[in-house]
């Protein structure tokens, strides 16, 4: 960048954090966007200039991005201080103004939206390009199919010094990056098989067996993992094997979400130097993102949040509720026209004859929803009532997007 262009990009990230404060102090939000959005408009080359002369991780895919991108910085803090964008801002305007909050720290992971991944690659240089899984995404009007294209640029663009760290189990990411010149394999599993079953390739259908996918047109087949997940085995717990052997990985998400995606932080913490043991130290200290999974205390009960937004992490919710035996909530509000067709998807019907809570601004579309599958409900005024109806001890609370922003306000608040 010439002198120009860089003092263009201060004075325009200094407006932009002008106009973030003048929308703190008006009440419009947070000034995250806004205060980006302006610095953008005014430089493009902004991103740029705030990226400059860090080591940067980059994470992206449909679900399970902020959870990676937490694990991630916390496992590149043994090589500094790390800078990310903790609240989920991740389009540029977002990761511009998260970046300029803090211009010291050296190393930077930071969660991306899908469809701006090659904007963001070519502005900030990664060192390694993280990519968990592709679904269908109902919130955002943009199809699965644009998504996969947009991946293949980028698959073709970027170089050997920025390895692509790929979830082997999903068919789609590995026909998107097949071009990338250095892959590392990752067994982030599918828990939602219905939006792969096509090839992307040839439009034949992918069949699934022992040994992983393969397209029965073409024959392209499941990489090989060179990171995966194993256990829990008694008292043991998870273990991760890797090229150099196995470390034991200690996470506090239930499930395999946890375990699963300090996989994929190690793998990307090893790429730019830092050793699988010391990344799982790092990670195991993590509890909570941005309100996903710390446990909130709620009258005797442990509550857990999770947000849903689309048919796979309904499903992987579901597995979750199977798995644990854990009681559980579901809680959906309002959220445009299609908020509760991704609940319709999703197989409740393994839940049948189990009882849940339901409560939300939708929750009379999840308790139809819930009843057509055999799931016994109990309607709840608001999620606090929702909560304390489940057993003592620990409760999972399933939410779509503004519920969960909504309930995690009120548990962080105390007012529930």
């Amino acid at each position: 960048m010439d002198g120009a262009s860089d003092l263009r990009s201060r004075a325009a990230l200094a407006f932009g954090r002008g106009a973030g404060r003048l929308s703190q102090a008006l009440g419009r939000g947070s000034g995250t966007m806004i205060g980006g959005r302006t610095a953008l408009r005014l430089a493009p080359g902004a991103l740029a200039s705030v990226a400059r002369d860090r080591r940067t991780v980059l994470v992206t895919g449909t679900n399970g991005k902020s959870t990676v991108t937490a694990l991630v910085a916390a496992a590149l803090r043994a090589s500094g201080s790390v800078v990310s964008n903790t609240t989920g801002a991740n389009m540029p305007d977002g990761i511009v103004t998260a970046l300029d909050a803090d211009r010291t720290s050296p190393m930077a992971a930071i969660e991306v939206d899908e469809v701006y991944l090659a904007h963001v690659v070519a502005a900030t240089r990664p060192e390694a390009l993280v990519v968990l899984n592709a679904y269908r995404e109902y919130t955002r009007g943009v199809s699965l199919a644009s998504t996969l294209d947009h991946w293949r640029v980028v698959a073709d663009r970027i170089g050997e010094d920025c390895p692509a760290v790929i979830n082997v189990d999903d068919p789609l990411v590995c026909w998107a990056f097949e071009a990338a010149p250095r892959r590392i394999g990752v067994a982030g599993g599918l828990s939602w098989h219905t939006d792969a079953e096509l090839c992307p390739g040839c439009g034949a259908r992918h069949e699934w067996g022992q040994l992983g996918w393969r397209c029965a047109g073409c024959g392209r087949a499941q990489p090989r993992a060179d990171w995966s997940v194993v256990g829990p085995e008694g008292a043991e717990g998870w273990r991760v094997n890797h090229p150099r052997g196995s470390t034991a990985l200690r996470v506090t998400v239930p499930g395999r979400t946890g375990p699963v995606g300090g996989a994929f932080a190690m793998a990307a913490a090893s790429a730019v130097g830092i050793g699988a043991d010391e990344a799982a130290r790092r990670i195991a200290d993590v509890e909570d993102v941005d309100g996903r999974y710390l446990p909130f205390p709620v009258q005797g009960r442990s509550a857990r949040l999770f947000m849903l937004k689309n048919p796979a992490g309904w499903a992987e919710a579901i597995d979750l509720v199977l798995g644990s035996g854990l009681p559980a909530v579901v809680a959906v509000d309002p959220f445009g026209p299609k908020d509760t067709t991704t609940m319709w998807e999703a197989p409740f019907d393994l839940l049948a004859g189990r009882e849940m809570a339901v409560t939300g601004g939708r929750a009379a579309d999840a308790l139809a929803i819930l009843e057509a599958a055999g799931v016994v409900t109990v309607e709840a005024a608001d999620a606090r009532s929702a909560i304390t109806s489940r057993p003592p001890g620990e409760v999972l609370v399933l939410c779509n997007y503004p519920a969960f922003r909504r309930i995690s306000r009120q548990l962080r608040a105390g007012a529930a």
